[in-house]
């Protein structure tokens, strides 16, 4: 998976649109999602499936939140927002077949990973991304790497202003479910 630092730039300043108040983890988690796909979501189909529906219950449907958001700068992989998928009246029935297809087609390395989060670095460096100022960076860089770049949670501010509930999904499998922004 190649990624080229101007797709990535304005994959990230998409997001940074979206949501103003993402923190530096909120980027590594988009980049960290972006590179490897839901795998370490996915323990076992039955714990998926009891998770998501359990979630999927207790959510308030919002028609307001965007359905789907890229998280690859090829657009290849998307979140799948859960809250306005509840507004239009959806359900986990059918897509469960297909989140848990994600997980075994998406096959980033922790190589990606690394290469992706070195081109925002590099973004951060040439003051391409102006959010971030380098002495943060550069500490949390090191945090990550002595956790060997980990899976992270959002961020406080970014749970408590956006209250994330999503999914990954292919881009390929958005038509056959018939989920669109439009809709």
């Amino acid at each position: 998976m190649e990624v080229e630092a101007s797709n990535l730039l304005s994959l990230l300043h998409q997001h940074l649109d979206w949501y103003p108040r993402m923190e530096l983890r909120d980027i590594y988690k988009l980049i960290y999602q972006g590179s490897l796909g839901p795998e370490h979501m996915v323990a076992t189909r039955q714990e998926f499936t009891r998770h998501l529906v359990s979630e999927f219950e207790t959510l308030i449907p919002n028609s307001e939140q965007r359905l789907l958001e890229p998280i690859r700068a090829d657009l290849s992989l998307f979140r799948l927002n859960l809250c306005p998928l509840k507004s239009r009246h959806g359900t986990t029935d059918r897509l469960i077949p297909f989140l848990l297809q994600t997980s075994k087609l998406v096959n980033g390395t922790k190589i990606d990973l690394l290469d992706t989060w070195a081109i925002f670095i590099q973004l951060c460096e040439e003051s391409r991304l102006e959010s971030f100022r380098m002495p943060e960076v550069r500490r949390f860089d090191r945090w990550l790497a002595r956790k060997d770049y980990p899976t992270i949670h959002h961020s406080q501010a970014y749970r408590r202003e956006y209250q994330p509930a999503y999914r990954l999904i292919l881009a390929q499998f958005i038509p056959e479910l018939g989920l669109t922004d439009a809709g």
